[in-house]
């Protein structure tokens, strides 16, 4: 978890939905990666967007430490150490790695979840929003295609009391990921249904260390906010070892 969000007020309740917003490679599935490993919810996350081996790195870097290059070497091989699957064996995570998977396909799957562990996750990723195959006749993009999707989303997190997170993209001012980004910077403008929004950007060390990624909460009903995205926390950022931790 990241205890310097929730310093500064922000929670991720369960039967809330939130959407987590920036621009390409600004981190957003590693913090949600992070976020469910750290934890330890039992969690469901849909990972359109990233290949298993990728996502096992990922695992293995927030794991041991280890640098990228290391794990992915470690992901790829026939024989994953004993000490990394000891580290990964009890962790409370499932993926589904449907590139695009519909209302139908998120149905089934947490049907099969059920069947299985006989209880909803705690906590459902879907990465990301616009992988969902909805409606293929509207523009993506767009409200009347994004409403609807957040509305069912939203549903999911009250019928299940899950916490569903969902991350998305951001409008191209902003993809550079240099900048705060506002509440009206998200594309499509799907702000209205979810309880809570963060949008991330960061700074990047010029050195070559670990980067400082900023975490603004622009919308959240059960505390501050500024929509401006003027306000943020700060989380570093390592990209050599696919971590997000406090600063």
């Amino acid at each position: 978890m990241f205890k310097n969000l929730e310093r500064a007020g922000t929670h991720f309740l369960r039967g809330q939905l939130s959407l987590i917003a920036s621009g390409p490679g600004c981190g957003k599935s590693i913090f949600a990666l992070t976020l469910a490993h750290k934890s330890r919810a039992s969690c469901l996350y849909f990972s359109a967007d990233t290949d298993a081996i990728t996502q096992l790195a990922r695992e293995i870097c927030i794991a041991t430490g280890w640098s990228w290059a290391r794990s992915m070497q470690a992901a790829m091989s026939d024989d994953v150490p004993a000490e990394v699957r000891k580290k990964l064996w009890d962790l409370p995570i499932r993926f589904e790695y449907n590139t695009s998977p519909t209302l139908d396909d998120i149905e089934s799957t947490m049907e099969s979840y059920v069947e299985v562990f006989g209880t909803f996750p705690e906590l459902i990723v879907i990465d990301n929003i616009r992988d969902i195959q909805y409606d293929t006749e509207i523009p993506d993009d767009t409200i009347a295609k994004l409403d609807p999707l957040t509305k069912y989303l939203k549903d999911m997190a009250h019928g299940t009391q899950a916490h569903v997170m969902a991350l998305h993209h951001v409008t191209g001012p902003y993809n550079d990921g240099d900048k705060p980004i506002p509440l009206s910077g998200l594309r499509g403008q799907p702000g209205a249904l979810p309880e809570l929004i963060i949008t991330l950007f960061k700074t990047v060390d010029p050195g070559g260390g670990a980067d400082i990624l900023h975490a603004s909460t622009v919308k959240f009903r059960g505390g501050r906010a500024d929509a401006s995205g003027n306000t943020y926390v700060d989380l570093l950022f390592d990209g050599d070892h696919m971590t997000v931790t406090d600063l």
